[in-house]
């Protein structure tokens, strides 16, 4: 070869033989690095990690049986998929740690999933335990402790197809999956980004765990999974339940089972000042009792709202086989050191609520310790049918009131045996009821709040001052309406009809409650729509596959 430098500048290779050993003594170290890396990363021989794929974002870690999930999840990075032999027991409790950075992207999540990815429901379908459960692999919490536990501020987690049990030997769990914790005293404690998809989470038994989530954490979503089995006697269990989270949560398409109630907000006071959690997305959820856990275990309102701010509840069937309040909006301090509890900007729209005992249940303030008002709740487009008493002498209403401001309850369809509205304690303020479809039944709408300064029969004076109730199809079964006799004056604009059959539904005792073209009530609403739930919107909030996937019977 001829160089075209200068003689000055060419440089002279004296000795080649040793600068190709240089090279090859470089290459070697280089090699046995990335060796040392990755077996550092593994931490159990029983580990494999698979390099990325083209167009993936981080390596695949497969953690064979008896291998330590928790190193996996230890040395993963953002990106990382953690992959579990389907079929599988992996003992818990396994702890997220907190890991520095991250974007904030999809891509920024280390994702936890079965081996068998196709073998569960395709994203966004809820899972169903008779059909999916064997492809999964099962993180088991041993003795007392959670299956899932979370270090401070823990983010950007992701489970997939995963079953959570307690262990066959365990003792009783409070929390099988315990995001976050009831002590924390700062915002910035919070784990946050954590995501549950597709996911088989369950108790063992009568008294075996207390909850299935524990959401004392920021933004969290339980998404497309099962959760069962959370009951006991003389025990306050729920499916999910969260008190000293800030959240945004999001809970979407899942079978949720619990005891004392089955999904809850609030029931314990924050450790951080002033928290209310917030921003809470409930939609096409199936909440649901069974009937065997009738006389065994403490059973109490289905769904309950106790300290929550911006909640959207749409598109929920909420059936139990053990007749209870179905929805409870009730303002709590529950142990009186959290005065700034609330429930404020609450939207209750599209759902279908099946045999209860009590429609809505709501209370304003809290009638033992100090609290905020509840304020700006509006309840809509929603059907409760089989509204009945559990025992004789019992009321079975649809919506049961004290205190409050600006609740508004409009164009639902109500079956309920007793009152429509039972208020009592404090008035609650620019209350409105329009354009509904209820049932007269005892009293219609009673006020049992003394007031010497109202006439006793001026239930506005009393109970809802001002309160605006027009548009409403009332069905008049004890022939009362307008009646003397009667604790109510209803104010014009509303309709009177003695029974169900008179309105003109399609079919309503099959369960189409669409009013029919020749209707009387057809566009009599005030807003010029018909009175009642929209069935349209009602089927567009996707309420008729709530119950996909339930294994429950239908009636």
């Amino acid at each position: 070869m001829i160089s075209l430098l200068p003689e000055h500048q060419q440089i002279k290779v004296r000795h080649p033989k040793r600068i190709v050993a240089l090279l090859l003594v470089v290459v070697c170290i280089a090699v046995f690095s990335l060796i040392f890396v990755v077996a550092q990363r593994s931490g159990n021989p029983e580990q494999q990690i698979r390099p990325r794929r083209a167009g993936s974002i981080g390596d695949e870690i497969v953690v064979r049986p008896g291998a330590s999930l928790q190193s996996a999840v230890s040395s993963a990075r953002f990106g990382d998929t953690i992959i579990l032999e389907a079929g599988a027991t992996y003992p818990g409790p396994l702890i997220l740690p907190f890991k520095a950075g991250g974007t904030g992207s999809d891509n920024d999540y280390i994702t936890i999933r079965t081996s068998n990815i196709i073998g569960i429901a395709n994203e966004g379908d809820r899972i169903k335990p008779e059909i999916h459960a064997r492809f999964m692999p099962k993180i088991v919490s041993p003795n007392e402790r959670a299956a899932i536990g979370t270090e401070p501020q823990a983010h950007h987690y992701r489970f997939v197809g995963i079953e959570f049990s307690p262990a066959s030997n365990a003792n009783y769990v409070y929390n099988l999956i315990d995001l976050g914790s009831s002590e924390y005293s700062s915002y910035s404690q919070f784990p946050n980004h954590l995501v549950f998809d597709r996911c088989y989470v369950h108790s063992t038994g009568m008294n075996k765990a207390r909850r299935g989530f524990a959401l004392n954490s920021a933004e969290t979503s339980v998404l497309n999974s099962y959760v069962s089995g959370f009951v006991g006697a003389g025990d306050e269990t729920q499916a999910i339940a969260g008190w000293n989270g800030p959240g945004p949560f999001h809970i979407v398409n899942n079978y949720l089972e619990g005891g004392a109630e089955i999904l809850l907000f609030g029931g314990a006071d924050p450790s951080v000042p002033n928290l209310v959690p917030s921003d809470i997305e409930i939609r096409r959820n199936y909440l649901h009792r069974p009937k065997e856990w009738e006389n065994r275990a403490t059973i109490k309102g289905t769904f309950e709202l106790k300290n929550a701010r911006r909640v959207v509840v749409d598109g929920n069937l909420i059936e139990s086989e053990i007749r209870t309040t179905a929805i409870v909006i009730t303002t709590r301090n529950q142990n009186g050191k959290a005065p700034w509890s609330i429930i404020e900007d609450i939207e209750v729209t599209n759902n279908i609520v099946r045999h209860a005992s009590t429609g809505i249940n709501f209370l304003g303030s809290d009638n033992e310790h100090s609290s905020q008002e509840a304020r700006r709740i509006r309840i809509a487009n929603n059907l409760l049918v089989d509204i009945v008493s559990v025992r004789a002498g019992d009321t079975a209403y649809f919506l049961q009131l004290n205190g409050g401001n600006t609740l508004t309850v409009e164009h639902n369809t109500v079956q309920q045996e007793g009152n429509i509205i039972s208020a009592y304690g404090n008035p609650t303020r620019n209350f409105v009821l329009r354009d509904n479809i209820v049932q007269f039944s005892q009293y219609g709408i009673a006020c049992f709040t003394p007031g010497a300064e109202c006439p006793r029969e001026n239930l506005f004076c009393r109970c809802i001052p001002g309160g605006v109730i027009k548009g409403n199809v009332i069905v008049d079964n004890v022939g009362a309406a307008g009646s003397d006799s009667t604790e109510t004056k209803y104010p014009s604009g509303n309709m009177f009809t003695p029974s169900y059959d008179k309105i003109g539904f399609i079919d309503f005792r099959q369960g189409n409650w669409r009013l029919a073209p020749n209707s009387n009530y057809r566009r009599k609403g005030t807003d010029g729509r018909d009175p009642g739930v929209d069935i349209d919107a009602l089927a567009a909030s996707g309420v008729n596959s709530a119950a996909e996937g339930s294994g429950f019977r239908r009636r």
